[in-house]
């Protein structure tokens, strides 16, 4: 069974989370596996004697608790997951999903009497439909990997999934066993039994990812030194050497590399405006000053009239430089954003970032096959 941790957010097979060193949070996907219908050993004499029939109820009260769950899994679980939000990876209390007692309770006046008896169930239940969900989403991104063999798919898989692919390994390797997948090459427990995975198999399986994705780096940076422009990366030095002119001209593709719509306005009587920026229908006017001093506070109080003279939503004010005291007091008191030469520099991180990224996809594009590199060891 595939479980999920509810404290660190950890997907295993092992009934304990390892890392929180309890069970209490690790929630399993079918709620067949729960240990309260597990039977635990009473003592030798107490087992010859109390065991099958304490089975026998434990597996009647399993029976009536994953009926009525399936009976109100929809809608009930389903809009209550939608209502009150899904939670990944945190602890539950009674107001994590909105009015769990609530909820408990329009259950319990359904019929579904085991929520009051068992402490805990209704916490539980809500939690492996939120696993669920999960599961459901992976899914729906995970089935078009599948090929004609385990490393195949495993390649596909993680060069989408990147360095990602460590959390959700537990998740690919249960959908290829539960869809019969690559039996073989999997090595799962026969018949699904308890751990699906050994510990040593799991981690010659995560070695061999490791590997694989070490691979992919490799590929992937190999390709960007063959396809990187170097006329394309930008340090603040460059911004340095800029004249007014160029830093707005850099800025406007700055900004359009980042997702934005940019229009650059005229270089004269601008009121204030040296370029706009609109993006997720908000529209920001941007005064850049490419100074060697610090920026004072007409920098701010142009951006502020050109702000409200272009009916814009936000203003900005971009330096390669830094603002004086005056200026960023001006600022906060008018909601203006400034960008100083530490903040251009994070902007240039990540504009340099994308264009090695460009790189690579350049690379990614020209295979025609799409095949890529394989990797050469199996499991």
């Amino acid at each position: 069974m595939l479980f999920n941790c509810f404290n660190c957010g950890r997907f295993g097979f092992q009934p304990m989370c390892e890392p929180c060193e309890s069970a209490e949070n690790n929630v399993p996907l079918d709620p067949a596996y729960y240990p309260e219908f597990q039977y635990e050993s009473m003592g030798m004499i107490k087992d010859l004697i109390w065991k099958k029939k304490f089975e026998k109820e434990l597996q009647a009260k399993l029976e009536s608790v994953l009926k009525k769950y399936a009976q109100f899994e929809s809608p009930y679980f389903v809009n209550y997951m939608h209502l009150a939000g899904r939670i990944e990876g945190n602890e539950v209390s009674d107001d994590s999903y909105g009015n769990l007692t609530l909820f408990k309770n329009v259950l319990v006046r359904l019929g579904f009497d085991e929520l009051q008896e068992l402490k805990g169930l209704t916490t539980k239940l809500v939690r492996t439909t939120s696993f669920r969900f999960q599961y459901h989403d992976f899914i729906v991104r995970t089935k078009g990997h599948v090929d004609k063999d385990i490393e195949t798919t495993i390649r596909s898989w993680i060069e989408e999934r990147g360095s990602a692919f460590k959390r959700y390994l537990p998740l690919l390797l249960y959908y290829l066993w539960e869809q019969k997948f690559f039996p073989e090459s999997l090595g799962a427990s026969e018949n699904g039994q308890m751990p699906l995975f050994t510990n040593s198999r799991y981690m010659e399986l995560a070695q061999y990812c490791e590997g694989g994705y070490f691979d992919i780096q490799v590929d992937r940076f190999k390709a960007t030194l063959e396809n990187f422009d170097p006329a394309k990366f930008i340090t603040i030095y460059s911004v340095d050497a800029m004249d007014g002119y160029e830093f707005e001209d850099f800025l406007a593709l700055l900004f359009t590399t980042l997702g934005y719509d940019v229009k650059t306005t005229k270089r004269s009587n601008d009121q204030g405006a040296d370029l706009f920026a609109e993006k997720f229908g908000k529209k920001i006017v941007i005064q850049a000053k490419n100074y060697s001093d610090n920026v004072g506070n007409a920098a701010v109080q142009q951006v502020l009239a050109a702000k409200t003279f272009y009916s814009c939503d936000d203003a900005m004010v971009v330096t390669n430089s830094y603002f004086t005291a005056s200026a960023k007091e001006l600022a906060e008191s008018g909601g203006v954003a400034l960008v100083d030469r530490k903040g251009l520099q994070e902007y240039l991180d990540e504009y340099n970032r994308m264009i090695m990224d460009e790189a690579t996809r350049a690379e990614d594009s020209s295979d025609p096959t799409g095949e890529g590199t394989e990797a050469e060891a199996t499991p």
